[in-house]
């Protein structure tokens, strides 16, 4: 029925703040902008694109609460990531990667909104 994810939406309460985040922390570029509330942003490589809608209202999310999470596939050693984010003062939500199996470590954080996101990669 379907054959892939078209792209990510994600909603924040200041665009401007999560736009910052997103491409000065996470590398993501901003490939369109609709206004004062609304943009695309793509990765690098064009393969993950998101919708990003600002003026929402924050919802109280916790590591124990149902969502939808997605992961980001580290280019580098997953470690090095987690270090850079910790160095950027990005709120992580494990004192270290964690080992899931064949040879892949992930570690979850949050944006400045509380969305939690994961990374997940090499050692």
């Amino acid at each position: 029925m379907f054959k892939r994810v078209r792209a990510l939406a994600i909603y924040v309460t200041d665009l401007e703040r999560a736009k910052k985040f997103y491409t000065e922390i996470l590398g993501f570029m901003v490939s369109v902008e609709l206004g004062p509330n609304l943009c695309f942003l793509e990765s690098k490589s064009s393969e993950i694109q998101i919708y990003m809608e600002g003026g929402k209202k924050p919802v109280s999310i916790d590591n124990q609460t149902c969502r939808l999470s997605f992961f980001l596939q580290a280019e580098k050693p997953v470690s090095k990531v987690y270090a850079a984010f910790k160095a950027a003062g990005v709120k992580l939500l494990q004192e270290k990667p964690e080992f899931v199996g064949d040879d892949t470590y992930c570690f979850q954080f949050e944006d400045p909104d509380g969305n939690i996101i994961e990374v997940a990669g090499k050692p």
